[in-house]
């Protein structure tokens, strides 16, 4: 269907200063007291080889750590074209990954995930050490950070409310950027051009530097990019009730759903002692699409590639992140570390939909029809600003004894803006009488929400070598939470018209304690079995009151309903699992694999009553009300049979479901859990051999299957969404530098500086040609780039 050809990549940093020759040295041999979550970021694999991750807030490695874990490296990142995490989601065993724009995404992990407009997140979401996830608003959850310089993504399976606290309650995913280096020079830069057959021009270009200050001591990483994707969804852009009327002409707007991102990351490395290095950091990115969602209108089939707008669409989403980390090592009690990270996030978006076909009539009843049939075109916009501050401060063991443990406090304060307003875009010239008329542009509705949230928690995990091969450990979180949402709406005429529907301001508090036990076993150096419990939660919220121009008093008691409906409180995942991590023939082998069982209990869910008469007004409110199950399980295995020549296949079957009606959905008991495949699969391999001396060329093919699901995110209503498979291929060079050469590839390239040269592993080829092929009935045709 959409057949994609990227003809250019570009490599800069030679023309501009002489670098190193490779941008991302593997660390040098370094002992386990050197480790810390900073110095850690940049390491792809230890002496041994053994991938090292800080998924559970300490450096290890991957195979010791007792939980089903997938990393996402950087080479696999670059090879498979991964501009965010939209791009790289299917290659996780286990997480369903469901968006409909910049800025909207779902992250579900083991099938724990919903649809809600202001509920917080089920998937927590790190940016290195930075919270990301926050309560929704309409239209936007967590932010999607570009993956362009990130040294690795870490995936960690199942609740993770001990170390993480809410909102993790499936999982997490934790992207993990280079940090700045202070003992090289290094550059990057790549660029990239692709056609979209039918469609839109996309192209990128973004660039690294890592410059030392100070040698060893003080050092700056700044890293950026553009990223513009071409649309390939045409607006027939209608103004009467025909949606086809301008089809064929030139009042059509061609490729509409384009979107574009901005990025910059800066970084400072102030390595001021030998044990403390202090870490400030920013973020700044920009998105926009052109579109309210990146896909057809139902009305036209999904493959029509057509929509029918009366008025713009588009999402705007905008974010800075500003972060300090600060880490001292201390050999006190056995040899510890002392961080603290101080983070801010704030967060502006804005959603326009076009909701003519709904509200045309309501003006038509106000002012009469639209001159010669035209619709009155009315935008809906959703907006909203989010600010968190985030501060948490934890010591972690990194002596040899038998006794290692992690403990920590957090605070967090958010404070989010929202609002809705709907607004008559053109009223033709036709005045309209109050209270329509009383504001310009003329109201429909307008709504303001304020709402703060403030949270304290104290967490620690103990975990003992109890015989040589046994470890148990055991962990806990004491939270507690507040909450305070104020809101008014206006109808007809908003604030000027005075029709004012409600205004409210209601308070919620919660407090609880999370645990987390493991027990795991050793037989071997080159095995870990374990088993798990642990249990993870999200907050509650309030809801807004039951107005009587929505149902009068008297129908309220007839039927029920309170005025208020009360406060709805935290949800919770109990995860019982067990999993086995094995390293065969040296670590040629390795085979990782987990089974769990779920229970999503007090689930909040939107409860639906009737109102009115022969029950015409639909009243809808959160409550606790749900239950979701969820079983599966997940199986890696990654095995290097000969020298070059690396294999990877991963897999996961999950089995979630509804155990209780989801009437707002009108999904019966049983039924499964929106966006949530059953089967997910995925292989790849890359072979690496010596074509001349110096010259060494890779070849690389991976695929990878999503099961068919229900969706209902985005849509309102729910829709199946078919089965796929995308396959992708590439091929790559790589000249090493000797003393007086050079190296370029596509799309990188570097020059050694002579008085910084120094021994260094060879950096990973290049891919030269890249190609994506989607198999599905949904999605077909040919992607890459040279």
């Amino acid at each position: 269907m959409i057949r994609t050809h990227l003809l250019a990549g570009a490599c800069l940093p030679c023309l501009l200063l002489a670098v190193p020759a490779s941008a991302q040295d593997d660390a040098a041999r370094i002992t386990k007291s050197d480790l810390t979550v900073t110095n850690a970021q940049d390491l792809h694999t230890a002496q041994t080889g053994d991938i090292i991750v800080t998924a559970l807030k300490r450096p290890q490695a991957l195979q010791d750590v007792p939980a089903s874990v997938t990393i996402l490296s950087a080479d696999l990142l670059r090879r498979l074209d991964a501009q965010d995490f939209s791009r790289v989601a299917d290659s996780v065993p286990g997480l369903a990954f469901a968006t409909t724009g910049p800025g909207n995404s779902q992250y579900i992990i083991r099938g724990i995930g919903g649809v809600g407009f202001v509920q917080s997140p089920t998937t927590g979401v790190y940016l290195d050490e930075t919270p990301l996830q926050t309560r929704a608003l309409r239209g936007f959850s967590q932010p999607d950070p570009q993956l362009f310089d990130v040294a690795r993504v870490e995936v960690l399976r199942g609740p993770q409310g001990v170390l993480f606290g809410s909102s993790s309650m499936g999982g997490l995913v934790r992207i993990v950027t280079n940090q700045p280096d202070p003992t090289k020079i290094a550059a990057l830069s790549q660029a990239s051009v692709s056609t979209v057959t039918d469609g839109g021009t996309s192209w990128d270009a973004k660039a690294m530097l890592n410059f030392p200050i100070i040698a060893d001591t003080l050092a700056l990483r700044i890293s950026g990019g553009f990223v513009r994707q071409g649309g390939w969804i045409d607006d027939l852009r209608p103004t009467t009730g025909d949606l086809t009327e301008n089809a064929g002409t030139s009042a059509v707007r061609k490729d509409v759903n384009w979107t574009r991102t901005g990025t910059v990351r800066a970084a400072l490395r102030w390595n001021t002692t030998p044990t403390l290095t202090i870490t400030p950091s920013l973020v700044w990115q920009d998105a926009y699409s052109n579109a309210d969602r990146p896909h057809s209108d139902v009305t036209f089939d999904k493959r029509a590639r057509l929509k029918a707008r009366h008025a713009d669409t588009y999402a705007k989403d905008r974010f800075v992140i500003g972060s300090l980390l600060i880490e001292n090592r201390f050999d006190a009690l056995g040899g510890f570390t002392l961080s603290s990270n101080s983070s801010w996030l704030d967060r502006r978006n804005r959603l326009s939909f076009d909701v003519t076909a709904f509200d045309s009539p309501i003006v038509e009843d106000i002012v009469g029809p639209g001159p010669g049939g035209r619709l009155f075109p009315t935008p809906l916009v959703d907006f909203g600003r989010t600010r968190q501050f985030t501060q948490e401060v934890r010591a972690v063991s990194d002596g040899p004894g038998r006794l290692q443990y992690v403990f920590g406090a957090l605070y967090r304060d958010l404070h989010q803006g929202s609002g809705r307003s709907i607004t008559v875009a053109d009223l033709f010239g036709v005045t309209a009488p109050l209270p329509l008329g009383a504001s310009s542009p003329a109201v429909i509705q307008d709504t303001t929400v304020r709402f703060r949230e403030r949270e304290i928690a104290a967490f620690g995990e103990l975990t003992y070598t109890v015989v040589p091969k046994v470890k148990v450990a055991a962990g806990a979180r004491v939270f507690a939470y507040r909450q305070r949402e104020a809101s008014r709406r206006y109808g007809i005429g908003g604030v000027a018209g005075g029709d004012l529907a409600y205004d409210y301001d209601e308070r919620n508090r919660e407090n609880g304690v999370t645990p987390r036990f493991t027990l795991s076993y050793e037989p071997s150096r080159a095995a870990t079995l374990y088993a798990s419990y642990s249990q993870g939660f999200r907050t509650g919220g309030v809801n807004a009151p039951v107005t009587d121009d929505i149902c009068s008093a008297a129908e309220r008691r007839a039927a029920g309903i309170p005025d208020v409906p009360p406060p709805y409180d935290s949800d919770r995942t109990d995860n019982y699992e067990i999993g086995a991590k094995t390293s065969l023939w040296g670590g040629r082998v390795r085979i990782n694999g987990a089974a769990y069982a779920i229970d999503w209990k007090d689930y909040q869910q939107a409860f639906q009553t009737a109102c009115g008469i022969n029950n015409a007004m639909t009243i809808s409110f959160t409550v606790n009300a749900g239950r979701v199950r969820s079983r599966g399980g997940e199986l890696e295995v990654s095995v290097s049979p000969v020298r070059g020549l690396d294999l990877h296949a991963g897999g996961s079957f999950t089995d979630a479901t509804y155990r209780n009606d989801v009437p707002n959905l009108l999904l019966p008991a049983g039924s499964r859990v929106l966006d949530v495949p059953r089967w997910l699969w995925n292989v790849r391999g890359e072979y690496e051999t010596a074509l001349t001396e110096g010259l060494t060329g890779t070849l690389f093919a991976a695929a990878r299957h999503v099961g068919e699901s229900n969706s209902g995110f985005g849509e309102g209503e729910v829709l199946p969404r078919p089965a796929y498979t995308l396959v992708d291929a590439s091929a790559g060079g790589d000249d090493a530098w000797r003393p007086g050469g050079s190296t370029c590839s596509s799309p990188t390239c570097s020059t050694p500086c002579r008085s910084l040269a120094r021994s260094s592993r060879r950096r990973p080829a290049t891919p030269l040609r890249t190609a994506t092929f989607p198999i599905s009935s949904v999605r077909r045709g040919l992607s890459g780039y040279v």
